[in-house]
């Protein structure tokens, strides 16, 4: 299956979250106190259609998600934007820049659609030239008018969906209806300006962790989830027998595999760096898997059955021959499948949660900080358990003169690019890709998933489920609220973590 890269809008705009699109039977929330506020739904039409309350640079903005049209292999989504007639005369909104995706400009590439009951998300179509297979144009919208947007999507194969949009949150549970024989048609992709093949790509959300010692990392891709252990923590060079430090890890490993796994197999996989010949990594790397199977073996008991394999210096996770790069290729992965879509590998750490590296606030309490000599508040607003997952609403405020966007308020591309996600360098810049929970023992960040396959030995190429360009420039007492989408984490409040940036604890979750 293709997958394809994500859009990054480009706009000078703030905008407010749409947590959750309701239907009749939702209360409206209270508005909150400051400038950016979660948007007020509505109940939703007779057919179906999902409204949502929002202001936008203080202009208030109506907006409606009709059901999504499934045509066969494809689906048509179709949201209406109307800003009403007292808005303030010259507030002024180009859809076309607020949603575009690079590759092109005036288009609304940037939606996505979220089936978080099967972990799966689906990006805008493409046409032959990578284009957006959507509205085209500036697409402005003013006071007293409705501006229209379509996009084009692969036929989601659950009945309801969630609406991802760019500065506008998530629009929970839209319908998604077929349209068979007698039914209108949906616009085709031809009237989108669509140029030859048109592709539909999709991918299975992941979830990614780092261990607070830094001996063990996870990734869950769809339900299958790797446990990657440090072999400098568990041997010592060239050895294979399990340090005493290691043997503890190990068990970590193991209470993780038997609190989040299915019963029935758990592979252990050794690797090795590039230095030595290639009969002595494979010898060694299988012997090192042997060892921690040995390990997990009575721990994990007889329900569960164990393979073991060496692969040597032949699947390095990080290019070149550094000391870095070298660290990282020696490892052993455990894999198992997890029991639940959407689950997070929070492996139990031998060390505490890090200390807090900025100022640190608690619940919707809002915190201080400055970045580059501008000053910000961030309030968490809400975190609400959704089909497995948390879905959290930050705001944003600057408090300093000025204008300018929120870039490396979430952290910077030399943090981005040392976790090794494979994540693109506008994200990296000014994406939120670095908001992460503090789990029992690790590090859960935002969840993304596979846009493009590596080739030859390079990574693959990911998107994070969040915003992920914020270049809105932010005058001072506008707001702006987050998206992101966690995996799911048990309990009744969540501890978000910036490092460098700031720490908000005791953030109250919602829903079920």
């Amino acid at each position: 299956m293709r997958r394809l890269p994500l859009a990054v809008p480009s706009v000078a705009v703030a905008a407010v979250l749409v947590l959750a699109g309701c239907t009749s039977k939702d209360p409206a929330p209270a508005p909150s106190a400051t400038g950016s506020r979660a948007a007020a739904p509505s109940p939703s039409a007779p057919d179906g259609t999902v409204t949502t309350e929002a202001k936008h640079l203080g202009a208030p903005v109506r907006i409606a998600v009709h059901p999504i049209q499934a045509d066969g292999q494809r689906a048509l989504l179709t949201v209406d934007f109307a800003m009403a007639k007292d808005a303030p005369p010259d507030a002024s909104i180009s859809l076309g820049v607020l949603l575009r995706d690079p590759g092109s400009f005036l288009n609304a590439g940037k939606l996505r659609l979220l089936d978080l009951s099967s972990s799966t998300v689906y990006d805008v179509a493409r046409d032959s030239t990578n284009r957006a297979v959507t509205s085209q144009g500036p697409q402005n919208l003013t006071p007293g008018t409705t501006v229209t947007v379509h996009a084009y999507f692969a036929a989601p194969t659950a009945s309801q969906v969630d609406v991802l949009l760019p500065y506008f949150g998530l629009v929970a549970g839209v319908p998604v209806t077929t349209v068979g024989a007698g039914g209108t048609s949906p616009t085709p992709p031809a009237d989108l300006h669509a140029d030859g093949q048109v592709t539909y790509p999709s991918a299975a959300l992941d979830a990614f962790t780092v261990g607070y010692d830094s001996s063990s990392s996870g990734r869950v891709e769809g339900r299958t989830a790797t446990v990657t252990l440090a072999s400098d923590v568990l041997f010592a060079t060239g050895e294979y027998v399990l340090t005493p430090q290691a043997a503890a890890v190990v068990d970590r490993a193991a209470q993780q595999v038997r609190a989040s796994g299915k019963v029935g197999e758990v592979s252990v996989t050794g690797h090795t760096d590039d230095v030595g010949t290639d009969a002595f990594n494979q010898d060694l790397s299988e012997k090192r898997a042997q060892s921690v199977a040995d390990r997990l073996a009575p721990i994990l008991g007889g329900s569960y059955t164990l393979t073991v394999a060496g692969k040597g210096k032949t699947q390095p996770v990080a290019p070149g021959t550094s000391p870095e790069a070298r660290a990282a290729n020696r490892r052993v992965e455990i894999a198992f499948t997890t029991k639940d879509a959407g689950a997070a590998v929070d492996v139990p750490s031998g060390v505490p949660a890090p200390a807090a590296t900025g100022p640190v606030g608690s619940g919707s309490t809002p915190v201080s900080l400055q970045v580059d000599g501008v000053s910000y508040t961030v309030a968490a607003t809400s975190v609400v358990r959704r089909e497995g997952y948390l879905v959290g609403t930050l705001e944003v405020t600057r408090t300093s003169s000025g204008t300018g966007p929120l870039t490396g308020l979430f952290g910077d591309a030399a943090i981005g690019l040392s976790l090794g996600r494979g994540l693109p360098a506008t994200t990296l810049a000014g994406g939120a890709f670095n908001v992460s929970l503090l789990g029992q023992g690790s590090r859960l960040y935002p969840a993304d998933y596979v846009t493009k396959a590596g080739q030859d030995g390079a990574k693959d190429r990911r998107a994070v489920v969040t915003d992920e360009f914020l270049d809105a420039s932010v005058a001072a007492g506008q707001s702006v609220a987050v998206t992101v989408v966690w995996p799911n984490l048990a309990g009744g409040t969540v501890s978000i973590d910036v490092p460098d940036r700031f720490r908000i604890t005791d953030v109250p979750v919602s829903g079920s």
